[in-house]
């Protein structure tokens, strides 16, 4: 089974810090991020460029997601406004304020494929203090958002924003 569909994964929300924790279906461990393209890679850039790039690509990952199709007084809609600031007292506030939407958003939005679920976890990732963490959420969420939008072929979307992710990390390796 490719890593580039949901079925693949479990996800539970982790009410300690506010986010889903994405379990492997066949083995039952988290997902590791190694086995991810993107994991290492992040590591990478965050070494060579430090956090804020990374921030960056996770604000970025929030843009492919169309978070304007959130009403401003939404969970998504704040949630977005908050990840635009580099505020992270604000990421804190807003990530708590809006746990229920995320829990379930999780628990029940991304077992039935919906892609409000995943754009609303996408925009999430952005707040979470750790620009990694916020890189590594981001980019698997609007991966699945790309796969739940998709008309047919959802893995080859799925794939096709695991590249468009690769390919930014690379720009910004690449460039001073």
């Amino acid at each position: 089974m490719t890593d580039a569909k949901a079925d693949q994964y479990y996800y539970i929300f982790d009410s300690r810090t506010h986010r889903p924790l994405v379990l492997d279906r066949a083995t039952g461990e988290h997902y590791a991020s190694g086995s991810d393209p993107r994991g290492p890679l992040i590591e990478h850039v965050s070494a060579r460029r430090g956090p804020e790039v990374l921030r960056r690509f996770a604000r970025w990952c929030a843009r492919q997601v169309d978070p304007s199709a959130a009403s401003a007084h939404t969970a998504a809609g704040r949630l977005w406004a908050a990840a635009q600031r580099d505020a992270p007292e604000a990421w804190q506030r807003v990530r708590h304020e809006t746990a229920d939407a995320a829990l379930l958003a999780m628990s029940l939005g991304l077992p039935q494929r919906e892609p409000p679920a995943a754009r609303l976890l996408t925009l999430q990732a952005c707040t979470h203090p750790e620009a990694q963490q916020a890189a590594r959420d981001a980019a698997h969420m609007s991966e699945r958002w790309a796969e739940f939008s998709a008309s047919s072929a959802s893995a080859e979307e799925a794939e096709a924003m695991r590249a468009r992710h690769v390919d930014w990390l690379l720009d910004r390796v690449s460039t001073p």
